[in-house]
């Protein structure tokens, strides 16, 4: 009786060990469609405001600075930049936003 129970497990872990490489063989092959289905995405080029944002970013950082006397929070340098940007006019506006087109058209060539 002992040995028709250890012919048995050996029967039932050879069945085990098959279906456990058929299953991860199956997975490996969906991971492999999927991945052809998953789109790159491409980086958004820059708008006006995110240009503006990068050059005045320091500028705006010291003149808080100076105001609070402590490193203002990144928060607070982001909220002073919107506000600056809202304050501008139209055709200081359209500055940033020809230098994001340049940088666009640039980045297209490439």
């Amino acid at each position: 009786m002992a040995k028709e129970l250890e012919a048995r497990v050996r029967e039932l872990e050879k069945l085990v060990a098959s279906l456990t490489t058929s299953e991860s063989d199956e997975n490996k092959e969906e991971s492999k469609s999927s991945n052809k289905d998953v789109k790159v995405k491409k980086p958004k080029a820059k708008t006006g405001y995110l240009v503006f944002s990068s050059e005045k970013r320091e500028e705006v950082k010291g003149l808080l600075e100076t105001e609070h006397g402590v490193a203002p929070k990144p928060k607070d340098v982001i909220s002073k930049l919107g506000s600056v940007w809202k304050s501008l006019s139209e055709d200081e506006k359209q500055v940033y936003n020809e230098k994001a087109k340049k940088m666009a058209e640039e980045k297209n060539e490439d």
